[in-house]
């Protein structure tokens, strides 16, 4: 996935509005968005083997805050592409 694609992926989500947004992490500063990331990148892998996050957790929400489509493979494909442009 290229730059381009995902900044289009990306406009106008959840995920983009909170890039700005940092807050305290172990005293230093997080992006709330790669924070959210990293976490629904753990969720969707424990999902995928079977496990469900939390009792409230939907793979809907995922695909609403980050603007991704498809099953739980190509999310977690879409995440990771994602994580490594901000890592």
């Amino acid at each position: 996935m290229t730059n381009e694609q995902i900044a289009k992926q990306i406009e106008g989500t959840q995920f983009q509005a909170d890039l700005g947004k940092e807050f305290s992490f172990d005293g230093n500063p997080m992006s709330r968005a790669y924070w959210n990331l990293v976490v629904s990148i753990r969720d969707v892998k424990l999902f995928k083997i079977g496990l469900k996050p939390h009792r409230n957790w939907r793979l809907k929400d995922v695909k609403w805050y980050f603007g991704v489509k498809g099953s739980k493979d190509k999310i977690l494909e879409q995440l990771e592409a994602y994580k490594e442009l901000w890592a």
